[in-house]
């Protein structure tokens, strides 16, 4: 073997070294949509040597280990932790591998509603989003697909009817304030009209009162000339003549409070065709907002019925490395990571595994498993102690018999035992099959071993069998018998004792998207 570490500055790629030395590894190796680790100790005066930018060689969060052999990439990563053992006078330094910049942070985003969309798209959004912040570039990409969709598009449009209807109440509210500014308008007129119609009527009783002047002035002069003395002809004429000019003058007076009246009424009647022609659009308003209202509460219930689209919305400030393992367990997929040289350079990139990564091993030149061939410590396999069930019913958002609800089985020659739960606040169908999933692998009564330590053995060379395969492990276990079960790699890491540690889990709790309507 000829490995060699290549040591990078994370910001900047520049290398360092091509081929450091004075590094000694422990077990390390892949995991299964998991961070895996590479434990490295180093000796002080390799790590605090200058590099060639004048700063110490290894910085938490500042270098980039990538460990080659023979020109495969076998495991790069950013150094996260670094201690020093004083006692044997080195550090002991962990490297993440590349995924680790995903897990404690936040989605800071724009809020993003995915409708019909592949989650596979969704971890690329997740991986760019987290390195498009200044100081945040590690070239991480993100390959595959699935043949699954998430999100519906009814969270739009719910959207969409919380702002026609945000708009039908602007509208109505703007009309209904004319509405009510015509109608103070319309009520100071009448105010208006009234207080002149009072005065007509004042004028009306004056020209009244003037007219029986007239007639008492006329008589009185009729009655003068009888007389026939002039004094008093000509002082009941004089008189007469008062009244008429007082008559003119209330006739007048009588006129203009007529006119004033009348265009005081012609204002009314001008106004209150006003304030009828608003209320006819004030009730059309109010009409369309009540519909928009309707809308928008069948769009909020269809998003509850639904699940609504995938969304990622910054105020929530979600966790972008658990988002991504959510999504692999609600697809479900898995996901690994590849690395290669793009020249002089070593690159990462995640890989979304749809259905599964790996394959069963069951092959006649597929490697084997078996308890003192080629499994070199002694079985010890266990139940999990849950109670047991072969059924899994879940209960997720929703109200009574639009909840969302799902159902998933195993048949193991058991009689049928139910396991139930609630998850009010789980909105799809591939998130409650997620929860499912877990709850009754975890109440499944099997003896399974959760690891065993495989020789490198003709019947089992290393680079014959990867994470993700499916293999059989055999072997007699006392007071057991004979085991033989298939399980899972979901982890792997190569010891410098030239031995592999694998952790497994059940072949058959991986059920790769399975599950029935309820």
């Amino acid at each position: 073997m000829a490995e060699r570490y290549i040591i990078q500055r994370a910001l900047s790629k520049e290398v360092l070294s091509y081929d450091l030395q004075g590094v000694q590894r422990g077990a390390f190796g892949p995991q299964l949509s998991a961070v895996g680790t590479l434990p490295l100790t180093i000796g002080p005066s390799v790590v605090m040597q200058p590099a060639s930018d004048g700063k110490p060689m290894f910085g938490e969060w500042e270098t980039l280990v990538t460990l080659d052999d023979d020109g495969q990439i076998r495991f790069r990563g950013v150094v996260t932790a670094m201690s020093w053992d004083g006692e044997n006078g080195t550090w002991s330094i962990t490297v993440s591998s590349m995924p680790t910049c995903l897990f404690e942070t936040p989605y800071e985003g724009e809020a993003w509603y995915g409708a019909q969309v592949d989650p596979a798209s969704i971890v690329a959004r997740l991986v760019a989003h987290v390195q498009s912040f200044p100081d945040s570039d590690l070239g991480l990409t993100v390959v595959g697909s699935t043949a699954v969709k998430v999100g519906s598009f009814s969270t739009q449009r719910r959207i969409a009817a919380e702002v026609a209807y945000d708009a039908e109440v602007k509208t109505y509210t703007a009309e209904n304030k004319t509405l009510t500014g015509l109608r103070d308008i319309l009520a100071d007129t009448r105010k208006t009209a009234a207080t002149r119609r009072t005065a007509r009527a004042t004028a009306s009783r004056a020209v009244t009162a003037a007219k029986k002047t007239v007639t008492a002035a006329k008589t009185a002069l009729t009655a003068a000339k009888k007389t026939k003395d002039p004094a008093k002809i000509a002082a009941a004429q004089a008189a007469l003549n008062q009244a008429n000019t007082t008559l003119t003058s209330k006739t007048a007076a009588l006129n203009d409070a007529t006119a004033s009246l009348n265009s005081a009424n012609a204002f009314v009647k001008s106004q209150n065709d006003d304030v009828t022609a608003q209320s006819k659009v004030v009730a059309a308003a109010k009409a369309a907002k009540d519909k928009a209202a309707d809308a928008k509460s069948a769009a909020q219930q269809a998003e509850t019925d639904d699940g609504g689209a995938y969304a990622l919305e910054p105020w929530e400030a979600k966790d972008c490395g658990q988002l991504l393992n959510e999504l692999a367990k609600s697809t479900p997929f898995d996901w690994t990571e590849e690395h290669y040289w793009a020249g002089d350079l070593p690159q990462s990139r995640i890989r979304i595994a749809y259905p599964r990564a790996g394959r069963r091993l069951s092959g006649p030149d597929d490697p084997t498993f078996v308890q003192g061939v080629n499994i070199s410590v002694a079985l010890k396999p266990a139940t999990n102690g849950s109670d047991m069930a072969t059924e899994a019913y879940g209960i997720g958002a929703g109200d009574g018999a639009g909840a969302l609800r799902r159902s998933i089985r195993v048949s193991n020659g058991k009689l049928r035992r139910v396991a139930t739960f609630q998850a009010k606040d789980v909105k799809t169908k591939q998130a409650l099959d997620a929860k499912l999933r877990a709850e009754l692998t975890a109440r499944q009564n099997v003896l399974a071993v959760d690891s065993i330590t495989v020789l490198d053995h003709p019947n089992s060379k290393r680079g014959t069998y990867h994470v993700g395969d499916d293999i059989f492990v055999q072997g007699d276990v006392a007071h057991h018998g004979r085991f033989e079960l298939w399980h899972r790699i979901v982890a792997m890491s190569e010891t410098t004792a030239n031995t592999t540690e694998l952790s497994l889990e059940r072949t058959d709790s991986f059920l790769y998207g399975q599950g029935v309507d309820a």
